[in-house]
Formats: structure tokens, sequence, C-alpha cells
């Protein structure tokens, strides 16, 4: 009797696919994920199909005329859609673990080699999550953008891609076309430690969003428009906290049951489904660094010595994620006469935030994202 063994060859394609069904599946963003233009974060897939180092994703407006009534002629007075584009370049991330032996796997009551998969498939979701983040915030300040326990955590800001980031004028101002400083009267050198996340705040944030232009696309939801923003869990504190939200919750409607944009949400408010998590971006100031979201020493922002939190509020088409045929990656390698094995994973591909070149302007315009600038209470 002959017994059928596996193929070594075909085993690091298994764990290939095993290891992009897991990080999709796990990943915080797969629900606002997908190929069409009506997610928040698009899935683009053509570099799987061919090969290139650059993706262009096509942007449109919406209609803004008025139309025509009764019986007047219409043709010769269509419009035009205004269609823009953004390109999303691609590039390699790897990281790897190598156990140290037979005989140590041996002393170990757990498997090592399954330990090593799993913990390089979170570092993968981890990479990813934290690069959706920082291109939506439009990050780029390679050394001062940290967790509030002071770790960098942008040191791989501007990988693969460039986000469009807030200008020093609308920092200045504390408010432009697509930003909004919490201090919008004094701007974001004043931003205070008092200056919190508020439901005015994000409701002014909505308003900007349905009436800047070009206006922004909203998430469809049974019919309804919904816009969604992602706030750290110390902005997540002081917003429970404000009596005004926690009253409106209490008084709120269960909504949207069925559709999984809601799910894990904190809340919603005039429109807005509200989700926390600990990636949003955050530095904290000092007097004497002056940092900002965008380099270490630009502009006036955050002379003041506080923590500060960049809330992002998101309509349709606020990113790209452009995949490869090889976008995720699981190589196992021995060393040492096969005494030691090593894991790698990585990611080919491309994340950006998407925007476009608007009117006469040279500056580009954030496309599907208005960014919230505001300080937290200090959580120890």
């Amino acid at each position: 009797m002959a017994n059928t063994v596996s193929i070594d060859g075909l085993r690091p394609e298994l764990w290939q696919k095993e290891l992009f069904k897991d990080v999709m599946d796990n990943l915080y963003f797969s629900k606002f994920m997908g190929e069409g233009s009506e997610n928040i974060i698009q899935v683009m897939t053509d570099l799987k199909k061919s090969k290139g180092d650059v993706i262009t994703v096509p942007l449109t407006t919406k209609l803004s005329g008025d139309g025509i009534t009764g019986d007047s002629e219409l043709e010769g007075k269509e419009e035009a859609i205004s269609a823009y584009a953004e390109q999303v370049a691609i590039d390699q991330w790897r990281t790897a673990v190598r156990l140290t032996g037979k005989l140590d796997e041996q002393k170990n009551v757990y498997d090592m080699r399954q330990d090593a998969k799993n913990k390089l498939s979170i570092a993968l979701q981890e990479f990813i999550e934290r690069q959706i983040f920082m291109k939506l915030g439009g990050v780029n300040n390679i050394t001062g953008v940290t967790d509030p326990d002071t770790t960098v955590v942008s040191k791989l800001a501007t990988w693969s891609n460039t986000p469009n980031t807030v200008t020093a004028a609308e920092s200045t101002a504390g408010y432009g076309n697509r930003y909004l400083c919490a201090d919008y009267t004094n701007g974001a050198d004043s931003l205070a430690a008092t200056d919190l996340l508020t439901p005015e705040l994000i409701s002014r944030a909505r308003v900007k969003a349905q009436t800047s232009s070009p206006r922004m696309r909203p998430v469809r939801i049974d019919g309804k428009n919904y816009w969604v923003m992602f706030i750290h869990p110390w902005q997540a504190f002081d917003l429970k906290n404000n009596a005004t939200y926690a009253q409106a919750q209490r008084e709120a409607q269960a909504r949207g049951a069925d559709n999984p944009i809601f799910t894990g949400a904190l809340g919603v408010w005039d429109g807005v489904i509200i989700h926390e998590h600990e990636y949003v971006p955050h530095l904290l100031a000092a007097t004497t660094t002056n940092l900002s979201f965008t380099s270490a020493s630009a502009g006036t922002q955050y002379t003041n010595a506080v923590h500060a939190f960049r809330a992002i509020l998101c309509g349709a088409q606020a990113g790209i994620f452009a995949q490869t045929a090889d976008s995720m990656q699981m190589v196992e390698e021995t060393f040492d006469y096969k005494n030691k094995v090593g894991y790698a994973t990585g990611l080919i591909g491309g994340i950006q935030k998407t925007s476009f070149a608007c009117g006469t302007s040279a500056a580009e315009t954030d496309y599907g994202v208005i960014t919230l600038d505001t300080s937290a209470t200090v959580l120890v």
C-alpha cells in the first residue's frame, strides 16, 4: 500500500493562502473594505492580474447642476462629470522570526512553529492597520507620532506613498476645507488640554464633509447617508463622559443591526458612526519641540504641551489598498543543516489616502477625509 504524502513545494503556497485569509478576516478595517468605490477603503486588485508598480484610481465628484424642468430642451445642456485620478505606488515590507533549534523546541510545551506563524500574521495585520490610519490622518512625521506611552510608531509613515497633509495655513487658522481643530478660533498652536472631543465638533466635521467643495460622498446604508469617524480611546473616554452624548445614546434606537459597519461602533451621533481604535494618530506636543503630524518642526502646530489626537471622519473611497498577486507572503527556511527553522512574512502592495488637485491651485484636496484635531483627558 502506498502512502500519500504532501509535496513540500506546495506547503508555502498553502500557508500563503491561509495567511491572506487570516489577515483579511481579522483585519480591523475588513468591514470597511471592498472592491467597489462605495467602500471607505477601496481594494484595488489590478496588479494581481498584470505587472506594474502603480495603480491609477479614477475619482469623480457628484453632479452639481440644476437640471431642467418641463419640456425645456436638454440636448446641449448636459453636465460634465468632474474626473480626477489618484496614483497609488506599491512597495514591499517584510519581517521574520528564526527559532533557536530543535532542542529548544523539544523543551517547550507549546508549538513554537505555529506560534511563530500566528505572531507573524498579527504583525502583518497591525502593519496594515497602522498604515491605513497614518495615511488617512495625513501623517508624514516619521519621528514624532507616538502612542501615549511615547513609543514612536511613525517610522514607516511614508511607506509606499506619502499622504496629502494638513497645510500650515490650515493648522494656523484652525480650520480648512478638509480640516478642523478643536480650537478653530485661534488655531492648532493654541490647542489646550481642555479642548476635548465633543458632539458639537463631530457635527461641525460632518457639516464640513457635506458642504465643502468638492463635496464628499457619504456611505450609503439602508437608504440613509452616514459618515464614519475613527477616534482614539482617550477621545472616546471624553465623549462617553460628555452629558449630551451620553443622553443621546441612552435614547437612541437600534440602527443598521444587519450591516457590519455598525458592529463594534461606540455609537451614532448626527449621522456619524463612531468607532474607536488605539492606532488613531497621536503626538505629545511640548513647548520646546513644536511638533506636528506633518513634520518634527513644521509650522506653528501644538506649541502647548498637550496630547494631540487626530480623529478621522471618512466618507466613501477615503483610501486605497492596492494588492498584488504576491500581496501577502509566508516563507519557511531551514538553517544549520535543518536544525533551525525560520518564517518570514511580508506585503507587496500600496496604501494611500485619496486626494486630487482641485481648481486652479496645485494643492491637493482630500477626496473622502476630514481630520479633526483635539486634546484629551490624560488617562494613567
